[in-house]
């Protein structure tokens, strides 16, 4: 039954073998979820009915002659060329909805069934099909019989009380099988998207993207031939012995921090300092859950989440499946091509599952949750996937107002729609900002978890001074000289490239933005073997505030440019990360008038406020409790629920659905609506020098030369495409290692540039 009819060349794959993989993937996911999801019967059937027809229309001769085609065989009849086959499966359900003759009046009619297997293989748009309807079409109705007759007995399996539905599909198939596809694509619009779409609200986004999930998850799962992903079991001893592993004889056991951590069921906002283990306390409160949940970290930068990454991935490991597999995933922007480097074998097909989130633990930026409300990419399996998640935020200071906004429009989304739980964490935050997310979580105040214990230890002396980066020389040559790791941090490229420049003949590494994907990794590598392999030779960092979040380092001395006062925090945290006996220093000189002008320029005053404030601290040991006053105090009239641009992020959702995408469409109008961080209106490019070197070379290769500009220095400078990759830039610029991306002069004289 069905043989004769093929759904895939590969292995020469029928109808009946593929749709019987998919409903064993569909049973699998209805017995992990159906207790839990809250959904009733009716929703259940129609989700199967959506699995056992969503390949119908792959038994039109449309189909199966573009198959043959493909195996390099003759047509079974010719004059039908290739059309989606998905339109024809799903108009057969849209006839169904249309004739209205459900017997049962309790089992309303779903559109949302119909829609998923419209879209199963593509963008849900007004559009949709278009072209299809101008071409011929035929299923034999011999071919129809045996898809009936198989159909029958899967539902006689699956739903027996059930099987009267079957002559009400019949009799559908009856009214569509002579008709002309224009006719059918009137079925499609007038009987189901028009009228339903004009009805639909927010709400009901949730049952379309439960029924599109579950249909794609089972058709991913069954195409790949493989079984849905195998449940993550672990306890606090698992994260203990891999802690031990890591540490080695530093490690004498869990702190009282991470220890209540593993107790909390509920949501957590946790203020700890930098180096007390929070990532082992989220993930103590992540062992909580049941197996199939999964846990998702994100973090604010690309760096750091390839960091956790192999961290993690050491942690877990790979399953014990017939074919390994690995646990954990990691999710952004170039994360395929960190891990092609890996794994030269690492598939698109297996990085389009774990962007959507399939796997028991995915480390990824936080964009790539922020996206999914603004229905982008596999938009409804990664919501899917978030279901009763464990979701770890970390350094949630990072954020600005907007993205903060957006954050705290998915937190309450996918807390009322998806049971998803959050481990909320910071170093630095003020108490408003405290007292907003605490109440976003649905705790008190009073709940907030503080790492008491670090909060009281001393780690470094700070001191301000009014001597200019340069007059600081001979501080920082003597700190060099005493085979000390220095870090000098300021607020802007071109100041960082000036100071690399004046210390010729120290050891000495310029780290910044503007550096390519490959230099910046090998930078960070040399960085890190530096501080291991020379821990007593001086050696000089000269680093802007990417290096606030991304570098996990040790040093002894910090010069830094005046920024925010969480900001130096963050800098901070990078010298006396292990609280050695002698404390560290930091030494904050003053800020530039275009730091103040153009990067740090709100709340209005933050620079000076912050200033002033170190001031009064002058050559003292700061607790990480009297640093958290001193966020306090600088912060004191600022409440980021005054923000413009943060009370846009907490609607922009509701309104970018509403008018753009009737709250199902995929995303498709410009994309500048969408953008899920303030100030990334960014091009990444690459330096002009790499043109002849790369031509040939492969889009693995070019990515990794590529790097990140702002937009108006892009408009303004010259650059031109590459002839094989079209979506490749290539820059005119100045470029080496050392340096990093140097615009020319010329434009330089007109532009700043932040970080």
């Amino acid at each position: 039954m069905l043989d004769n009819l093929l759904a895939k060349t590969e292995n020469r794959e029928s109808l009946a073998q593929h749709t019987d993989f998919v409903l064993e993937a569909w049973l699998a996911l209805r017995e992990r979820y159906a207790p839990v999801l809250g959904e009733d019967e009716a929703f259940w059937f129609d989700s199967f009915v959506g699995a056992l027809f969503h390949d119908f229309g792959k038994a039109s001769l449309n189909f199966q002659n573009m198959l043959l085609k493909n195996l390099k065989e003759l047509p079974i009849e010719k004059g039908y060329e290739p059309m989606r086959h998905e339109f024809l499966s799903g108009v057969l359900l849209a006839a169904h909805t249309l004739l209205n003759n459900r017997s049962r009046k309790d089992l309303q009619p779903n559109p949302a069934q119909i829609f998923a297997v419209f879209t199963h293989h593509k963008n849900f748009t007004p559009d949709l099909f278009s072209g299809d309807e101008i071409k011929q079409w035929k299923i034999r109705p011999d071919d129809a019989n045996a898809f009936f007759a198989y159909a029958r007995q899967r539902l006689a399996e699956y739903y027996p009380e059930q099987t009267g539905f079957l002559d009400e599909i019949e009799t559908a198939w009856q009214f569509m099988a002579d008709k002309p596809a224009s006719s059918l694509l009137f079925v499609k619009d007038r009987a189901i998207v028009e009228p339903e779409l004009a009805k639909i609200g927010y709400d009901y986004r949730r049952t379309y993207l439960l029924q599109k999930a579950l249909l794609v998850i089972a058709d991913w799962t069954a195409s790949g031939h493989r079984h849905l992903e195998q449940l993550l079991r672990y306890d606090a001893e698992l994260i203990r012995q891999k802690v031990a592993e890591r540490v080695g004889d530093r490690f004498d056991g869990f702190r009282e921090f991470q220890e209540k951590s593993a107790t909390i069921s509920g949501n957590v906002l946790a203020i700890a300092p930098t180096g007390s283990g929070k990532t082992e306390a989220s993930l103590l409160w992540a062992s909580q859950r049941e197996g199939w949940e999964k846990i998702v970290y994100l973090l604010p930068t690309r760096v750091t989440a390839n960091a956790l990454f192999r961290r993690l991935d050491s942690f877990f490991g790979m399953t014990t499946d017939v074919t390994p597999e690995r646990f954990t995933a990691v999710v952004h922007s170039s994360a395929k091509l960190f891990r092609l480097d890996l794994d030269e074998n690492y598939k698109n097909f297996d990085y389009l599952r774990e962007s959507s989130f399939f796997k028991a633990v995915t480390v990824a930026t936080v964009d790539q949750m922020l996206t999914q409300g603004f229905n982008l990419g596999w938009w409804e399996m990664k919501t899917f996937n978030l279901f009763r998640a464990r979701v770890i935020i970390d350094e949630v200071h990072a954020y600005a107002p907007y993205t903060l906004g957006l954050i705290v429009a998915t937190i309450r989304y996918l807390r009322e729609e998806f049971q998803t739980q959050f481990y909320v964490m910071t170093a630095t935050m003020p108490e408003k900002l405290q007292t907003l997310l605490a109440r976003e979580l649905g705790i008190e105040t009073k709940e907030i978890l503080r790492d008491e214990e670090l909060l009281e230890k001393k780690r470094n002396v700070f001191y301000t001074t009014n001597k200019t980066v340069d007059q600081l020389r001979p501080d920082i040559e003597r700190d060099l000289k005493e085979g000390k790791k220095v870090l000098l941090v300021v607020n802007t490229v071109d100041e960082a490239i000036r100071l690399y420049d004046q210390y010729e003949g120290f050891k000495r590494m310029c780290y910044h933005s503007r550096f390519i994907v490959k230099h910046r990794t090998e930078k960070e590598d040399e960085i890190l073997r530096n501080e291991n392999e020379k821990p007593n030779e001086g050696y000089l960092l000269i680093a802007t505030q990417v290096v606030e979040v991304s570098l996990d380092i040790d040093y002894q001395s910090l010069y830094t440019e005046n920024a925010p006062i969480d900001a130096i925090i963050q800098r901070a945290g990078r010298i006396n990360r292990k609280r050695r006996d002698e404390p560290g220093k930091i030494t904050v000189f003053p800020h530039s008038e275009k730091a103040e002008k153009f990067i740090y320029d709100y709340p209005a005053g933050i620079l000076s406020d912050t200033f002033t404030e170190m001031e009064k601290h002058q050559g003292v040991a700061l607790s990480e409790q009297d640093l958290l006053n001193m966020v306090e105090t600088v912060y004191k009239n600022w409440n980021v629920e005054n923000e413009p641009l943060y009370n846009e992020a907490l609607t922009k959702y509701k309104r970018v659905l509403h008018d753009h995408c009737h709250y199902l469409y995929d995303f498709s109008d410009d994309l500048e609506q969408v953008f899920t961080r303030e100030g990334l209106d960014t091009v990444s490019v690459i330096p002009d020098c790499y043109q002849s070197p790369l031509a040939g070379a492969s889009v693995l290769e070019k990515s990794k030369h590529e790097v990140t500009i702002r937009s108006h220095r892009f408009k303004a400078g010259r650059k031109e495409k590459d002839q094989t990759h079209n979506w490749f830039w290539y820059f005119d610029c100045d470029y080496d290692f050392e340096h990093g991306l140097q615009f020319k002069k010329k434009a330089n004289a007109a532009l700043t540039h932040h970080h």
